[in-house]
């Protein structure tokens, strides 16, 4: 059992001041209430006959007082922070102190404990409540009113050194984060914006509120803001992105109030302020998942998520963990990565969890097996992959051998040893591809059709765009880019791409297997596409810096294999795209494909891939006919003429 901490010397101090207080606070009370029932006339013999009452009382008194406001706990309030609550919990203290003495001095004379009478009249005591509650808040609020007007006066030589901050939403979060951000001592907030007209003009505290946000780029100017918050936690998705991308075309650092669904998990605390990040720039209605279904495949069951310690492995084994698995097996290559998310999940669950890192490669089929035939796993979600574009066109047989290879030997092992369901995690790289890693994620994604065929395990692939933030994403490159003093390179000026969280693709992934639609290949909706210069331009921005002026962007020509614009679904996908009950994930049912000696295609490929590396290529293109090594090159040059 933890040792309670100690009060420190400076809190006693403050303890015992803020009783001496009271304690004149009380005596004085009801001295006035006295002399208000007597309208002042302190020679009246009855006003002298309950004087002497009052002295005899004052002892007891004290004591009431001291034990009601501290049962009333104003002995443990920060009152540098107090508001209504505080001043309601000062009248409640005050009342305490008033019941309890007219039922002490009713008690000692209906019984006559004391030698003389302690009563007063009834008045006195309604008064005195009265009295001792504006006092109270008096010497308190007090106290708090002398410390600002101390701070004030000791920073207002220093005005210009504080940073100057606008709030953008002048509702209940701005007004905190105003009172917040001004008791901080760091920083003094200009001005607020907001989009209610009827706001327009009005103060909160000494901070005039202005109208649209969509001036806030000239508002930053003219009044040489140097940080802007945004808290406005219960705008719209759209209207949040909207605002956030306003404030990101200002030279301003950018913060955020989150809203009360962040407020879960180690996330920010309600009314603190974070550092608003790229991913807040996408900012998409939050994924609303069916939590029984989830619940229905994953509770009790045992799950095995190969490449485990990756970006997306690792976020769908802290899913997967909130639906209390029978066991979580983290199976990677990579031991640091998966050691790292098995120490957090510990920390995190305790024995709650029962998970183990296995190490191991997807291309051993013997590993494999013997993890199968070990844990008999009854849902695998397979996420182990190359998927690094300019490498693997460096290295096209690395690729087959692990992207074709590896997802053969898992699904495989799964229909062996029966497993109920199997994920598949593909991208949107694989439709049309012009690239090695593309065209093997499409041959996975038929590998996953093929087996659907002919197993009694649920095959399912799960098919996406790029991912912020993941291993060998843009977000880590343009960061390590930016506080290297720039430049930020970049592949072409149009290049656009879906983006989606981790933790948003997780969660549809795993919505996405509760629909157990065998042979079918989930498409989760990305939202709008985004420009690749538009990302670099904000993240510099929300670093603090200027694009082009403090960090230079460097076009540097597409890479091998990419192209301008991704595609989620292909045209004959499209036509025949079906909706689900979630409304951000589609399917697109199987297409037409050749089944007749599938496997022994896959195998020979293979076999090219260790034996004649050098054409591997030409071996894709005979599994994914519309693989166009050549087309990103020809669709940057068409693009740079015109």
């Amino acid at each position: 059992m933890a040792e309670k901490p100690k009060l420190s010397q400076r809190t006693v101090l403050r303890t015992f001041l803020y009783m001496g207080i009271d304690l004149i606070v009380v005596n004085v009370a009801f001295a006035f209430a006295m002399m208000l029932r007597f309208n002042l006339n302190l020679q009246s013999p009855t006003y002298q006959q309950f004087s002497g009452a009052l002295q005899r009382l004052t002892p007891f008194l004290c004591a009431i007082c001291i034990g009601c406001f501290a049962l009333a706990g104003l002995y443990r309030r920060l009152w540098k922070y107090a508001g209504l609550e505080e001043i309601f919990t000062i009248a409640l203290g005050s009342g305490f102190t008033v019941v309890a003495t007219y039922a002490f001095t009713r008690l000692m004379d209906v019984y006559s404990l004391l030698p003389k009478s302690v009563s007063l009249p009834r008045a006195v005591y309604i008064i005195a409540w009265f009295i001792m509650t504006f006092l109270t808040v008096v010497t308190r609020m007090g106290g708090r009113a002398f410390w600002r007007m101390t701070w004030r006066a000791a920073k207002g030589s220093q005005a210009h050194m504080l940073r100057r901050v606008m709030v953008v939403g002048a509702g209940w979060a701005g007004a905190t984060t105003i009172r917040d951000t001004r008791l901080s001592g760091d920083a003094t907030v200009v001005i607020a914006v907001d989009d209610d007209p009827a706001k327009a003009g009005t103060r909160i505290g000494r901070v005039k509120v202005l109208y649209s946000t969509e001036n806030i780029p000239e508002y930053a100017r003219r009044y040489a803001i140097d940080e802007i918050i945004i808290a406005i936690p219960s705008a719209s998705a759209v209207d949040k992105r909207r605002i956030m991308n306003i404030c990101a075309q200002t030279d301003c650092k950018l913060r955020y109030v989150p809203m009360l669904s962040e407020v879960v998990d180690g996330k920010p605390q309600m009314g603190a302020v974070r550092d608003v990040n790229i991913a807040d720039l996408l900012c998409r209605d939050e994924v609303k998942l069916d939590m029984d279904s989830i619940r229905s495949y994953l509770t009790d069951r045992t799950v095995l998520v190969t490449g485990g310690g990756g970006s997306i492995g690792s976020e769908l084994c802290r899913q997967i963990a909130r639906f209390s698995p029978k066991r979580l097996i983290i199976f990677d290559i990579y031991e640091n990565n998966a050691y790292e998310l098995l120490y957090e999940l510990r920390q995190k669950y305790g024995s709650a969890l029962n998970a183990e890192v296995l190490i191991g490669s997807i291309r051993d089929r013997k590993r494999l097996e013997a993890v199968f035939a070990q844990y008999r796993p009854d849902v695998v979600f397979h996420a182990a992959a190359h998927k690094h574009v300019p490498l693997m066109e460096d290295s096209p047989a690395e690729a087959v051998k692990n992207n074709v290879g590896g997802t053969l030997n898992v699904a495989l092992c799964a229909d062996k040893y029966g497993v109920k369901q199997y994920v598949q995690l593909s991208t949107d790289k694989a439709v049309n591809p012009t690239n090695v890693m593309g065209a093997t994620k499409r041959i996975t994604e038929l590998i996953v059709q093929y087996m659907a065929l002919r197993s009694h395990t649920e095959y399912m692939a799960v098919r996406f765009g790029n991912v912020l933030g993941s291993n060998g994403s843009v977000i880590p490159l343009f960061r390590h880019q930016i506080a290297s003093g720039g430049p930020v390179t970049l592949t072409h000026p149009d290049m656009e791409r879906y983006f989606m969280t981790i933790p948003e693709a997780s969660q549809l992934v795993l919505q996405a297997g509760a629909s157990r639609r065998s042979g079918s290949l989930f498409i989760l909706d990305m939202g709008t596409p985004v420009k690749i210069a538009d990302l670099a331009r904000n993240l510099i921005r929300l670093s603090g810096y200027t694009p082009g002026r403090d960090i230079e962007l460097k076009y540097v020509g597409l890479r091998p294999g990419e192209k301008l614009y991704e595609e989620l679904m292909k045209p004959e996908e499209r036509a025949r795209m079906q909706k689900t009950h979630h409304e951000q994930i589609f399917i697109a049912p199987p297409i037409e494909m050749d089944y007749d000696h599938f496997e022994a295609r896959i195998q020979a490929l293979l076999r090219q891939a260790e034996d004649d590396p050098e054409h591997i290529r030409d071996g894709i293109r005979e599994f994914v006919p519309e693989y166009h090594p050549k087309q990103s090159e020809n669709a940057a040059s068409e693009k740079t003429a015109v």
